[in-house]
């Protein structure tokens, strides 16, 4: 699959349809997503158990969030792949653990979370200098802006699990004239979840421990469905927008 890199101005993103579409795409076929995310979750699991046996204190605390975003990064991703290959190219899970398309998936969140990480501590940095009341106010707005500007280029992701990546500029254009489309689709396909992720740690703090771990197994599976819808919908919006293309 290639598209060139012209969207037409007139195309413009449907939110109902493309979200009612991106949850039908998951709900229909949720014990075929199970299946597809039962392996990489187990493991991610595994990374966050170990992420809460770490020591107290800021080195503690440092490893981490390490031992949770490399859990994710590189077995979360496994399934997100399987799921782009699965709704762009009707592919089901193959013999090998790790799916074609998973290394252009990796360095691509690599990137952006490099850009966006960067940003965010030049933003922290601006908020500690004076005046505060002024240099805290740009640095939440630009810290904002620049999270948003990540958001934009979210299309990267399908392109990469297809084997077909595309540059940060080329996705950015892809949405011109779409920006807030795009964000209102991505904040009703993972709104619910964010929010029931939520109310299970709230539950679940109030238990002992060991129950603590159940809940949080049950909050990262919500999870995984959310981002199973998310990954249909920016799946779904690669393929129509590639189809509205005009030649470049």
């Amino acid at each position: 699959m290639s598209y060139p890199s012209v969207v037409p101005h007139a195309y413009q993103i449907d939110v109902v349809d493309q979200v009612g579409r991106a949850y039908r795409a998951v709900f229909d076929r949720l014990r075929l997503v199970a299946e597809m995310a039962l392996l990489p979750y187990a493991i991610v699991l595994a990374a966050e158990l170990v992420a809460l046996l770490m020591p107290g204190g800021v080195t503690g605390g440092i490893l981490a969030v390490v031992v949770r975003a490399a859990g994710f990064l590189l077995f979360g991703s496994v399934f997100l792949v399987r799921w782009h290959r699965l709704v762009l190219l009707d592919e089901r899970a193959g013999n090998g653990f790790v799916p074609p398309g998973w290394t252009d998936f990796v360095i691509a969140e690599i990137k952006l979370g490099a850009i966006l990480l960067a940003g965010w501590l030049v933003m922290v940095a601006l908020a500690v200098l004076p005046p505060h009341f002024l240099t805290v106010v740009l640095a939440t707005v630009g810290g904002v802006a620049l999270t948003l500007a990540v958001a934009r280029v979210s299309l990267v992701f399908p392109a990469a699990a297809v084997e077909q990546p595309i540059g940060l500029r080329t996705a950015w254009d892809w949405v011109g004239g779409n920006f807030w489309r795009l964000f209102a689709c991505a904040l009703a396909a993972y709104f619910p979840f964010l929010v029931a992720g939520m109310v299970i740690t709230a539950i679940g703090g109030v238990f002992p421990s060991l129950l603590w771990m159940v809940f949080e197994a049950l909050r990262l599976a919500v999870s995984f469905v959310g981002l199973a819808v998310v990954a249909a919908l920016l799946s779904q919006l690669y393929r129509d927008i590639g189809r509205n293309k005009s030649p470049g």
